[in-house]
C-alpha cells in the first residue's frame, strides 16, 4: 500500500473538498484526484461521491476514513518513535555496544571501564565478552576488540590506547617461607605463576636502569587468567608477573609484595580494533574516548581486593 494515497484521501476527507484540500497540503487538484482515482480502483470501490461544490463519502469511504486515520496516526507516531531512537543511537545516548577482549583483559581492566561507560550513558546496552572461548564472537561482530596484539584482518584500524606497565609479586607468606630473590637470577630458584597463553613473548625481558637480564624460574604454574594467577600468589603459590594496576589493592593491604621491583619487563600496549565503518558511530568514539582515558587513570580503577590467605 502507498501511504501516500491514503494520505491524499484523509486530507480531502478533511477539506470535504479538493479545492480545500489543494490549499490546506499544498498537492495540486489534479495529483489529489489522480491519487483518489488509484485508491479507488486499487480497492475496487468508490470511495467518494463529487458534485460541483463538495464531495460526499460513500459507505466504503467513511469505513475506510475511520482505518485511514487510525492508521496515518499510528505509522505518524511510530515514525517519530523510530526517528527520536535513530538520533539517540546516532548520538550516543541509545543503543547497543558490544566489545571483545582477550581473557587477560576482560575482568583486570575493560570491565571496569565497561561500567563507566554504562553509568554515563544509562540507556546504552553494552555487552562485554572473552575472547578465546567457542562462544566468543567474530571481531565482525563487534564494535571493537580490546587486545595486546592487533590480528591481522582487513578494513580494521587498530588504535593504541596505552601500555600497562607489569611487575613480579609474591604473597608474605612465600618470602617468609623461600625467601625473596635479590637479583634476577636468583628467580631460577623460585616456581612462578604464569599464563598458558601469554601475550609476553615466549623470552621474557627484565630491564633495569643499568642492564637487562632474562626472566627464568625454576618452574611454573600455569593458567589462563589473572584472576588465578593473583589468588595462586595471593596463597603463597609462587612469584606472578603481573600488572602494576591489577595487583595494587592487595600491595597496599599487605597480602602481595613487590619483588625486584626495580626490574621490569616491557610495558604492554593495549590496543583497541574496531571496523572503520563502526567509527562512524558516536557510541565507539565515546567509548574509545574513555578507554583511553582510563588508561590515564587505571590506577584508580582496579578496587577489587583477593582476599587474604588462610592462617597456616
Amino acid at each position: 500500500m502507498d501511504l501516500k494515497l491514503l494520505d491524499a484521501f484523509a486530507a480531502i476527507m478533511r477539506a470535504g473538498s479538493l479545492t480545500k484540500a489543494e490549499l490546506q497540503t499544498g498537492m495540486s487538484k489534479a495529483t489529489l484526484s489522480r491519487s483518489l482515482q488509484k485508491l479507488e480502483e486499487e480497492l475496487g470501490a468508490q470511495l467518494l461521491i463529487r458534485s460541483a461544490r463538495r464531495i460526499t463519502p460513500t459507505e466504503a469511504g467513511s469505513m475506510l476514513h475511520r482505518h485511514c486515520e487510525a492508521l496515518l496516526a499510528d505509522v505518524s507516531g511510530r515514525w517519530e518513535s523510530a526517528r527520536h531512537e535513530v538520533q539517540e543511537v546516532t548520538h550516543g545516548g541509545k543503543g547497543r555496544l558490544r566489545i571483545l577482549a582477550d581473557n587477560h583483559f576482560t575482568t583486570t581492566f575493560v570491565c571496569h571501564v565497561a561500567r563507566l561507560f554504562v553509568e554515563l550513558n544509562p540507556n546504552m546496552v553494552c555487552e562485554l565478552d572473552a575472547a578465546g572461548r567457542s562462544d566468543s564472537p567474530r571481531i565482525d561482530n563487534v564494535d571493537c576488540y580490546i587486545c595486546s596484539v592487533a590480528p591481522d584482518v582487513p578494513d580494521v584500524v587498530a588504535k593504541l590506547v596505552g601500555r600497562l606497565p607489569f611487575g613480579l609479586y609474591a604473597s608474605p607468606y612465600y618470602a617468609e617461607k623461600h625467601g625473596i630473590p635479590k637479583a634476577p637470577k636468583e628467580l631460577t630458584a623460585h616456581t612462578s605463576i604464569s599464563l598458558r597463553r601469554t601475550e609476553f613473548s615466549d623470552r621474557i625481558m627484565l630491564h633495569s636502569s643499568e642492564a637487562s637480564h632474562p626472566y627464568v624460574s625454576r618452574f611454573s604454574i600455569h593458567t589462563n587468567d589473572y584472576w588465578v594467577m593473583k589468588t595462586f600468589c595471593v596463597d603463597g603459590l609462587g612469584i606472578a608477573l603481573m600488572p602494576d594496576f591489577f595487583v595494587q589493592p592487595e600491595v597496599d593491604n599487605g597480602s602481595l609484595v613487590p619483588v625486584l621491583p626495580s626490574w621490569k619487563p616491557e610495558q604492554k600496549r593495549v590496543f583497541c580494533v574496531y571496523q572503520r565503518s563502526r567509527y562512524a558511530s558516536q557510541k565507539l568514539r565515546a567509548f574509545i574516548d574513555l578507554l583511553t582515558k582510563s588508561m590515564t587513570d587505571i590506577d584508580k580503577l582496579n578496587f577489587y581486593l583477593a582476599s587474604r590467605p588462610l592462617q597456616r
